[in-house]
């Protein structure tokens, strides 16, 4: 008699267990269904801006909206549906219902480092800095190696300086100090995106006492991955303007002037007008 209530017992588990695997699967494979669909519209879009129209994205979007919503109503703790769930909407245009979204995951597990970039920077275009500040900084903490969440973390230090030095949370040096290590993280793990690069260099003059040497040494060193005239030519005017600053006027106009490309011609000729005035 006992073992067969044990065996029914055993056998009513052994059924729960595989109906809840066979779920798991197929909730699974539903959620990488979704965001396989989403994937393919958007580098669609990346591909060619051009090949929806603005309603057909618009409709593919709420399609996709709800089909994480329908989702979510049977599995409302799959943190890798909310943060993907989280980050449509804000792609949608809906960053308040995105942060409430974050702000579940968060709740789930209050050590992802991704949330927790996703609630800051929500946090920082509503103008909360303070707030803010906590959020970078742990995503910093749980995954030091994104050059992504180092380079926001300078970018906030740098955006609400004021507001942290009078908060005296920094003082104006450490803002300066912890801004380029930042940027400078962010160069390091990162050393092929251009867009970091050129704001590390900016960066040595947004400190309070601008360090031109150290900025004409990044200006300056060698660097092969940055190839386009384009690029390049950027790179010279941030030269040139630096020598200027270090009284190398000569080699800063000369430098200035070699810049041909049309779309340059106004910060170019900005340079120059600054070298007039030393």
């Amino acid at each position: 008699m006992h073992c067969t209530a044990f065996y029914i017992i055993y056998i009513s588990l052994v059924v729960s267990t595989a109906l809840s695997y066979g779920q798991t699967q197929a909730a699974t494979q539903r959620l990488f269904e979704i965001a396989a669909k989403e994937e393919a519209i958007y580098k669609q879009i990346a591909a060619d801006p051009d090949f929806y129209s603005d309603a057909d994205i618009e409709r593919r979007v709420i399609e996709l909206i709800e089909a994480y919503e329908n989702y979510l109503e049977n599995t409302s703790d799959d943190l890798e549906a909310l943060i993907l769930y989280g980050k449509l909407l804000r792609r949608a245009g809906d960053p308040e219902t995105a942060f409430q979204v974050f702000l579940r995951a968060d709740q789930l597990d209050p050590k992802l480092a991704v949330v927790k970039q996703q609630i800051g920077t929500y946090l920082a275009e509503k103008g909360k800095g303070k707030a803010a500040l906590l959020y970078y900084q742990q995503a910093v903490e749980y995954e030091p190696e994104s050059a992504v969440y180092n380079f926001s973390l300078g970018q906030l230090l740098y955006q609400f300086c004021d507001e942290f030095v009078n908060a005296e949370i920094y003082t104006r040096d450490a803002i300066d100090r912890e801004m380029i290590k930042a940027f400078s993280k962010a160069v390091l793990l990162r050393p092929d995106n251009y867009d970091y690069y050129i704001r590390l260099g900016a960066a040595y003059y947004d400190q309070a006492s601008p360090d031109w040497q150290t900025a004409l040494r990044h200006w300056q060193k060698p660097n092969q991955t940055f190839k386009e005239s384009y690029q390049i030519e950027i790179i010279h005017l941030h030269t040139a303007r630096v020598l200027g600053k270090l009284g190398r006027h000569e080699e800063a106009r000369k430098l200035a002037e070699s810049v041909n490309h049309t779309a340059l011609q106004k910060s170019k000729q900005e340079v120059l007008d600054e070298l007039v005035q030393f």
